[in-house]
């Protein structure tokens, strides 16, 4: 039963920043700055909590700045017709680099954070995150799936020309697939944060990363994700469990992404 209760807590946030990296990938934007805004917003996270003493008010401001920063960015990348590619790549490069500089003008200190305002229990620290990463991963889900506006986004990447015929602007479709990845992404990035009391440098640990190996294995079905996300969950739950047998370390780091290859490789796709 233990391991049923951590393998739940392991997939939640690890599905909601799935579900918005699919969200970018239907808009024809693959979210490349994942993996960094994560540690972003759990910087952000700890900091405001520590200012204004209030964890719900922390985490808020945290994901607005996050997405206000990713907003900003797309504009300007639309405005000048940047390759978006090359510019999602370099927003994870500008918040690897934004988060050290200000946990180094902040806190005077590019390591680990912890402060007396920024402690929770454990088990309620874990049951609560995965509470509400489960409960936007199914808002979200049904967005997707069952909603117009859901329809029009999953077709944005690869249909825009028929939803600008349609009248429908495809660019505030596109914009709007990356301020739901970093919604997802800012999220996650305060829940890990709270789940540790700190944060931590490199505290994302490969998830960004993961997600976006997740949307590929789900064949970029949203219902498949949940599926997709269970076979990372188990290969993060299985690498943990089997570093007391004497397994060298750099196998078991490299396990979700061995299992992932392997499926990738042996679904079929489609023709």
């Amino acid at each position: 039963m233990n391991a049923v209760f951590s393998l739940v807590n392991t997939a939640a946030p690890l599905l909601l920043l799935t579900l918005g990296a699919l969200s970018s990938e239907y808009g024809g934007r693959l979210a490349m700055f994942m993996e960094c805004i994560i540690n972003l917003s759990g910087f952000f996270c700890f900091a405001f909590t520590v200012w204004t003493g209030n964890v719900f008010l922390g985490i808020t401001l945290s994901i607005f700045v996050c997405t206000i920063m990713v907003f900003l960015m797309e504009r300007l990348s639309s405005k000048f017709g940047a390759n978006m590619f090359l510019a999602s790549l370099a927003m994870n490069l500008l918040f690897a680099a934004g988060t050290t500089f200000f946990s180094s003008v902040f806190f005077g200190t590019r390591g680990v954070l912890t402060n007396e305002a920024f402690k929770f229990d454990a088990a309620v620290a874990r049951s609560a995150t995965s509470v509400l990463c489960y409960g936007l991963s199914s808002v979200l889900l049904f967005f997707l799936l069952c909603t117009r506006s859901g329809m029009i986004l999953r077709i944005t990447g690869s249909d825009s020309d028929v939803l600008e015929a349609r009248g429908i602007s495809a660019q505030k479709y596109k914009c709007a697939s990356w301020l739901i990845a970093a919604f997802c992404g800012a999220v996650c990035g305060g829940t890990l944060a709270i789940r540790i009391s700190s944060f931590v440098p490199g505290m994302s640990g490969g998830r960004g990363w993961t997600a976006l190996a997740a949307v590929f294995l789900s064949r970029k079905n949203g219902a498949l994700v949940p599926l997709a996300v269970a076979v990372f969950a188990i290969a993060e739950y299985a690498s943990t469990r089997l570093q007391f047998v004497g397994i060298p370390s750099g196998i078991l780091l490299a396990l979700p992404y061995i299992m992932s290859l392997l499926l990738i490789a042996l679904v079929p796709g489609k023709k």
